[in-house]
């Protein structure tokens, strides 16, 4: 035992000498603090680009050379792209934060701001070069050296060609010719050198595998509009005028090889407008007949509000129909004279708030209809009783799948299953067969020889052969669950999902919650665990689909994330999902692994791995998964600053279920000392384990990084539910987690306890302070206090009714308010606001999209009307959660939480805006601290 206790002291010794010359973190810190963003790799896989950018200020573009290792940085650089032959990147790049800042706060005029800048770094020689005023880039998808932007100039002084009947570059620009601000569009060849310049564009479409370009030009005058389409053709460097006509065009479309192309034109000159849809060839292009359309209702027409788009055999054309669009006249009457209101119906299918929040969803709704060259026949598919399509392009599609939610929609207020009916739509003749009623999803196979469905009213899956309409279950007599075995809501529980089909639909592959099992959709062949080990392990594995555009999976090598939930290592693995064997681990480890971005072309991948104490970089390696290298060194930040450590707890709450949760300890814990614990939960985290936390402010919950480097545990309990007792289950799990916390450490300070939550969290912090007297501070962050009001509420994000949570989801109540009201009191915080000795801070936004502000307004006057210490933080025009761009309310919120629990678990003077608040009229300048 002395032994023991000796080693102790030294290791203590020894970390305190280590984190000797770091600092804790502070709110300062939280702007310096660079992440890793937006990566991307070429397609030979030689490349890598990404941004490392600060919480607050200038980032930088970082382009790597994964062959050599070799490193450029771009001060500033943002939205890269890697064109398609791997040779250059394109991006934009910001002005610098100081002028940026003050451009704002001596409130510039938007035409006098800088511009971004537009960067094309080329990869061989390593040389960037840059155009001030950029207005935006495409570049085409697949290969092609070319590069189009349009940039901000007042006036052109340029060698470059903008004729529209041959924009050669060996033609010039009158020195003194002036264009408007924003309609120069430039199209050049960084490699090359060659450049063509056009003015007055309004839109540009590149091919997605071609050096095709489709460019719409408007010149206006007092008669009205006059458009242009030009082509541009990448390998003649060659622009020439295809089609000209008063009127404006939209949706402007090239084929995969920019042979084809579609748009529409309208020739009114009224605000509403009706459009016209075009095909043909660069040398022939026609007005479509829309009256040729089979099914297409009396008065629709083509719509503009629909993308038009070609399948990439370049065979067929979708586009959208619509109701042709009515002027209706205007009035002469008076504001005074008109009726303002909404009528609230009890027939409606969605509640008014959702209905003004679709408005423009649902006057821009249109239905798809495609055209089949080869048989030069169009067909409409979507319409009123099955408006929404999902198309399958690839081979030779004959089906799309149709839905429609009318019949349910209404009730989805208050069940929670927002069901279909689905239905097989033939693509060549626009007949649609029922094939489904009340389900939640289906999946086509690739083949289109079968669809796999899930029941949720017997939860099991079923196939159904495309040719017969013949439905077969498949799960049936599989002695595993294919739902979640874990739900303890008072709902259907959701499958695990479908992995993805074998070629030629020869089996589907669907998840239960370890294992892959491969299911004959014929029913012909007995179904296989093909991982066979995962639930004996109780290891998950999941697929990992690396080819963006894979039709099907490749069975023989299928590469599988893997996670043990009982340890929570992690790691990727192969197997062959054609045999019933144990997959080929090729990393496990105490590692978060993000999913892999594989090169289009190469074998190259990168993925990251992480834990609490190691930032997610970048690695590379190869399909094997040997020998990977690291890219990136985020890591380098955490060397200076005071971090934490993070254990795997479990204990037995107050029902004798055992759980797991997470602990979270000062880097430099000394065990004789005694630290204060903020213990902050939702429901499950302890899957979080390897997770790894930057340093950011606060956008409604602790940083789990921040806290233990500023001397705090943290302490991250699991919760499991029972039906109608949401409240007491938290309290059960939360409080007895605590306790086992507090008799297993003797460093955790027991009268310096606290309570965090956000939203569901924030409810069940409300909920435990009202139970009991043992923590010295709480904060809750959108808490629902009073589930009576909060019932018949609405979730003013989305329109909807709250009811669906409650009588089925998260609030977990079971039913209405009338069935169980006894439940709604007892589990309202509200209700119990007398019992609180717990100073409590909540935050409530005023533009809460999800849980009404007005539930934080009810539990604040209660507990003032109680002389309680409360406060309510309001951030103005803020969501549920701070906005990720609110940079100065999400430090105000991480300044003010810290200032709360130093106050009450560290003894801290408390600032002014808790002592005596901070009044209206002195918000623009006093902070109250």
């Amino acid at each position: 035992m002395i032994k023991n206790l000796l080693s102790l002291v030294s290791v203590f010794l020894l970390t305190v000498s280590l984190t000797a010359q770091k600092k804790s973190i502070t709110i300062a810190d939280f702007d310096t603090w660079k992440q890793i963003d937006n990566r991307e790799i070429s397609e030979n896989g030689n490349y890598l680009v990404y941004e490392y950018n600060p919480g607050m200020g200038d980032g930088a573009l970082v382009i790597t050379n994964l062959k050599t290792g070799k490193t450029d940085s771009i001060p500033r650089g943002y939205n890269a792209t890697i064109n398609g032959n791997s040779n250059f990147v394109a991006f934009k790049i910001k002005a610098p934060i100081d002028i940026r800042r003050k451009e704002e706060t001596e409130k510039t005029k938007k035409s006098k701001l800088l511009k971004d800048s537009l960067g094309v770094y080329l990869l061989q020689s390593q040389k960037t070069i840059k155009y001030a005023n950029n207005n935006g880039f495409k570049l085409p998808e697949e290969g092609g050296n070319w590069l189009a932007y349009k940039t901000i100039v007042k006036a052109i002084k340029d060698t470059l060609s903008v004729e529209n009947d041959s924009l050669t570059s060996d033609k010039k620009i009158k020195k003194k010719e002036k264009t408007k601000n924003d309609t120069i569009l430039v199209v050049f060849n960084p490699l090359e050198k060659d450049s063509i310049v056009l003015k007055n564009v309004v839109a540009y479409t590149w091919s997605k595998s071609a050096n095709k370009l489709l460019i719409s030009q408007e010149e206006k005058d007092s008669i009205g509009t006059h458009s242009t389409l030009v082509n541009f053709d990448g390998e003649t460097k060659k622009a020439d005028t295809i089609f000209s006509s008063e009127g404006i065009i939209k949706q402007t479309v090239l084929d995969k090889k920019g042979t084809r192309l579609a748009f529409l034109l309208s020739k009114d000159t009224t605000d509403i407008k009706n459009y016209e849809l075009f095909v043909g060839k660069q040398d022939n292009v026609k007005s479509f007949n829309e009256a040729s359309i089979k099914g297409l209702p009396k008065g629709w027409l083509p719509s503009e509000n629909q993308n038009i788009y070609f399948s990439d055999d370049s065979k067929r054309m979708y586009f959208g129909t619509a109701e042709a669009k009515v002027i209706h006249k205007k009035d002469t009457l008076l504001n005074a004279e008109r009726e303002r209101l909404d009528v609230w119906s009890w027939t409606d299918t969605e509640l008014q708030p959702m209905q003004k929040l679709n408005v423009k969803k649902d006057q821009k709704k249109t239905y798809l209809a495609v055209y089949d060259f080869e048989k030069n026949k169009a067909v409409q598919l979507a319409d009123t009783l099955v408006p929404d399509l999902r198309i399958y392009e690839d081979g030779k599609p004959k089906y799309a799948i149709g839905s429609t939610d009318d019949k349910y929609k209404r009730a989805s207020s208050w069940s929670a299953l927002f069901l279909n009916d689905f239905y097989l739509v033939d693509t060549e003749e626009g007949t649609k067969t029922k094939m489904l009623e009340a389900q939640n999803r289906i999946w086509l196979g690739p083949s289109q020889k079968y669809a796999v469905y899930y029941n949720r009213k017997d939860s099991v899956y079923y196939s159904i052969d495309i040719a017969t309409q013949k439905h077969l279950p498949l799960t049936k007599n599989i002695e595993v669950a294919f739902y979640d075995e874990l739900n303890d809501s008072p709902n259907d529980p959701r499958p695990y999902g479908v992995a993805g089909w074998s070629e030629d639909d020869e089996a589907v592959f669907i998840y239960d919650r370890y294992d892959i099992w491969k299911i004959d959709p014929s029913g012909k062949d007995k179904p296989k665990n093909v991982t066979k080990n995962g639930r004996i392990n109780t290891t998950e594995y999941r697929y990992l689909q690396l080819d963006r555009e894979e039709d099907f999976i490749d069975t023989k090598k299928a590469l599988l994330s893997v996670f043990n939930e009982t340890d929570k290592k992690a790691g990727y693995a192969y197997t062959n999902l054609q045999k019933e064997k144990a997959p080929e681990v090729l990393v496990l480890d105490d590692f978060s692994f993000g999913y892999p971005l594989k090169a289009k072309n190469a074998t190259t991948l990168i993925y990251t791995k992480e834990a609490y104490t190691l930032y997610p970089d970048l690695w590379k390696t190869d399909l094997s998964f040997k020998n990977p290298v690291q890219v990136t060194n985020g890591q380098q930040q955490l060397e200076n600053y005071k971090w934490g450590k993070v254990t795997l707890e479990k204990w037995t709450n107050y029902d004798g279920v055992e759980l797991q949760g997470l602990l979270y300890v000062p880097e430099n814990l000394d065990p004789n000392k005694k630290y204060p614990l903020v213990s902050y939960f939702y429901e499950r985290l302890s899957d979080t384990y390897h997770r790894f936390y930057s340093p950011t402010p606060s956008r409604s919950t602790i940083n789990k990084v921040f806290y233990p480097s500023n001397d705090y545990v943290v302490f991250v309990p699991d919760i499991i539910y029972k039906e109608g007792h949401p409240g007491e289950s938290a309290y059960n799990c939360i409080v007895s987690g605590v306790e086992a916390m507090e008799a297993k450490y003797s460093f955790i300070d027991s009268n310096n306890l606290a309570l965090q939550g956000q939203s569901w969290g924030g409810y069940q912090t409300a909920y435990i302070i009202t139970k009991t007297d043992k923590f010295a501070a709480a904060m809750a962050g959108a808490p629902v206090s009073n589930m009576t009001s909060a019932y018949g509420g609405i979730r003013w994000g989305s329109g909807m009714s709250r009811m669906f949570q409650y009588e089925h989801t998260q609030s977990r109540i079971g039913g209405t308010l009338w069935d169980k009201f006894d439940l709604y009191v007892e589990n309202s915080p509200l209700f119990k606001a007398p019992n609180i000795t717990t100073p409590l801070l909540m935050m409530h936004n005023d533009d809460d999209g999800a849980v009404p502000w007005y539930q934080g307004i009810e539990f604040f006057v209660a507990l003032r009307r109680l002389d309680k210490p409360v406060w309510m933080l309001s951030y103005n025009n803020e969501p549920h959660n701070l906005k990720g761009d609110s940079w100065g309310n999400r430090k105000d919120l991480s300044t003010r939480m810290m200032q709360f629990f130093n106050h009450y678990l560290k003894g801290e003077a408390a600032p002014a805006w808790m002592e005596k608040g901070r009044p209206a009229k002195e918000k623009d300048y006093n902070k109250g601290y």
